[in-house]
């Protein structure tokens, strides 16, 4: 397989894994179960701007898939590499995050680190493509 499709291929299991992490978060709803805030959360974290935030983590991967599909070039890859490695630091964040919350949800954990991980195969896999 080629550094090209594995990119794509490792942007899509990042973006399943943002929806999916989604998911986890709003399932409890269909039970009857509340996913309300606390209001420190709320202040802390005004839904607005975390929908902007979550706008831009979702689109812009989904950006990049497309382009990486139709663009080869020396620019771009260095693009793609610098957006790779832009989202890694915001996986480790989050992660951490999780585990400061009351109660710690290991399913949320494993997900995010599963994504951690395959963010990191793809900084290296988007290196190698600017190294071809």
């Amino acid at each position: 397989m080629s550094n090209r499709a594995k990119i794509i291929t490792l942007w899509i299991v990042f973006l399943f894994g943002l929806t999916f992490h989604t998911l986890f978060a709003v399932i409890p709803i269909f039970w009857g179960e509340g996913i309300a805030m606390s209001q420190e959360m709320i202040e802390k974290n005004p839904i607005a701007p975390m929908m902007w935030m979550m706008l831009f983590f979702f689109l812009v991967p989904m950006i990049i898939v497309v382009v990486t599909a139709f663009v080869e070039r020396k620019w771009y890859r260095i693009t793609n590499f610098v957006f790779s490695l832009v989202f890694t630091p915001f996986n480790i964040f989050h992660i951490v995050e999780h585990c400061g919350e009351t109660p710690v949800d290991g399913r949320q954990i494993v997900l995010l680190l599963f994504v951690l991980i395959s963010g990191v195969f793809l900084n290296i896999v988007s290196f190698r493509w600017i190294k071809e």
